[in-house]
């Protein structure tokens, strides 16, 4: 993985983070606000498995150090 993959891919799950946090400050009850926190913790779970894929955190000891 090149510097400006990780760099990008810190930089999404920041975002994700930050989206979630600022859905959750909002949260009022509202259908709208429901959907905006239901639609941020989608993100937050896809930049994270990205994240754990990247890094290689999926694979085992033997296959890790085969890489």
């Amino acid at each position: 993985m090149t510097i400006p993959e990780r760099v990008a891919l810190a930089q999404r799950l920041g975002d994700a983070e930050l989206s979630l946090q600022q859905a959750m400050r909002r949260m009022d009850g509202s259908p709208a606000a429901r959907t905006r926190l239901a639609e941020a913790r989608e993100e937050h779970r896809a930049a994270e498995a990205q994240a754990l894929l990247a890094l290689g955190a999926g694979q085992g000891p033997e296959e890790a150090l085969a890489a």
